[in-house]
């Protein structure tokens, strides 16, 4: 059974409601970088870099998923 629209826009902003998944996205707009100029940008923890990584996949797998 196909997913509301409406739940799916929700799903898509909760994915994208943190500020750390905001800027890694805007440090990615240009292309890949390696973790390590992401991390020296953005000044956190490896492990919550490789959270936020892990949510952003699962965005883009949910986008790219068939109807």
């Amino acid at each position: 059974m196909p997913v509301p629209l409406y739940q799916a826009k929700a799903e898509f902003f909760r994915m994208l409601g943190h500020p750390v998944r905001i800027r890694v996205l805007e440090l990615l707009q240009d292309g890949p970088k390696p973790v390590r100029d992401l991390l020296a940008e953005i000044e956190i923890l490896t492990e919550m870099l490789a959270g936020q990584n892990q949510l952003l996949a699962e965005l883009q797998e949910s986008l790219t998923e068939p109807a």
